[in-house]
């Protein structure tokens, strides 16, 4: 039973994104969901609270990332350039898994109670991120500022991403999302 609860979690993730498109979300049970992971529902729920967390769950993954690879930029970088940086660094979270990347945020568009908790989860990523900042020396404002325009960036760039046809990966649209916040910069600072 050990080996067969290996990858839990995304098999968990990846029958219920499923069953959620197919049945619908509300039409879906967690005795579902684990049948369909092969796991029991016991299981399901040592990982999980409800069946609609099963989408959130690298949330918090993620939210480390970010931190850690804030904390390990060189210390020279300016704050804005660091957030881009870390940005950038997580790109395999997402390019490593790109359809089902793109199955989930259909998903979460589609639905207002997923909606709201990503929108919750990304007010997380943008708190780990400014404490980070904070840490490297910037003030609270300073850093909330940086942080929040750092996800926002990274709002733009995962829309852009899924809609890529030609499939680039996600720090070539952070990078064009940066890239455009800096024109938009420019243009207000001379009008």
């Amino acid at each position: 039973m050990v080996q067969k609860a290996k990858n839990a979690r995304k098999r968990f993730e990846i029958a219920a994104t499923a069953l959620f498109q197919e049945r619908g979300v509300e039409r879906t049970t967690v005795p579902e969901i684990a049948a369909r992971a092969q796991l029991t529902e016991r299981t399901f729920y040592r990982y999980f609270a409800d069946k609609r967390e099963v989408l959130f769950w690298r949330a918090g993954e993620l939210q480390a990332r970010v931190a850690n690879a804030v904390a390990g930029a060189p210390a020279h970088m300016r704050p804005l350039a660091v957030a881009i940086r870390a940005l950038e660094a997580v790109g395999d979270f997402f390019d490593g898994s790109r359809a089902n990347v793109k199955r989930r945020q259909a998903l979460v568009a589609a639905h207002p109670e997923f909606l709201e908790r990503e929108m919750l989860k990304l007010h997380e990523l943008t708190l780990a991120m400014g404490a980070a900042l904070e840490k490297r020396g910037l003030e609270a404002p300073v850093a909330r500022m940086v942080s929040e325009a750092g996800v926002t960036i990274a709002r733009v760039a995962l829309e852009r991403w899924i809609s890529d046809d030609r499939e680039r990966d996600f720090a070539h649209h952070i990078q064009g999302s940066r890239d455009e916040l800096r024109i938009i910069m420019i243009e207000d600072g001379r009008g």
